[in-house]
């Protein structure tokens, strides 16, 4: 396997919800998204054509998936206050209180946000902040012990 480096830089603010919303049009994760944009424009294609066509089968499930349901990457159902409250109450009690697994989570169970994109987790902890939603996430949690 083939050393990997940390590398830090800045986007700008103009660019960060496209970006966002293009990783999860992907399907994939922000690091395999830039290094997928990286290699097209270096012309450099993956050393792994396995991989390359494991990658081609899941965009084209994706873009299935978004054909039956709606626009691709955002899940079918609208914004449910109470359903996103179980689940994040239900995620938060078997110990994962980490924004990327409840933003998963909450794509996974088809829940759109509030303005009717997929769930990320800057998304959730902005929500988080927003209203009571964190009593009433508690509230469930405590019901349930």
């Amino acid at each position: 396997m083939s050393k990997s480096l940390s590398v830090t830089f800045r986007v700008p603010a103009e660019l960060c919800d496209d970006f966002s919303d293009a990783v999860i049009a992907a399907g994939g994760d922000k690091t395999a998204w830039l290094i997928d944009a990286i290699r097209q424009k270096l012309n450099r294609p993956d050393s792994n054509p396995d991989a390359r066509l494991i990658s081609l089968v899941e965009r084209m499930e994706v873009a299935a998936a978004a054909l039956i349901v709606g626009k691709q990457g955002v899940p079918g159902l609208p914004y449910d206050e109470q359903g996103v409250i179980r689940i994040v109450a239900e995620t938060i009690n078997q110990g994962f209180d980490n924004g990327r697994i409840i933003a998963e989570r909450l794509n996974n169970a088809g829940f759109q946000t509030k303005a009717g994109k997929a769930w990320t987790k800057d998304i959730y902890s902005a929500w988080k902040r927003q209203g009571d939603h964190k009593t009433k996430v508690d509230a469930v949690i405590h019901k349930n012990e």
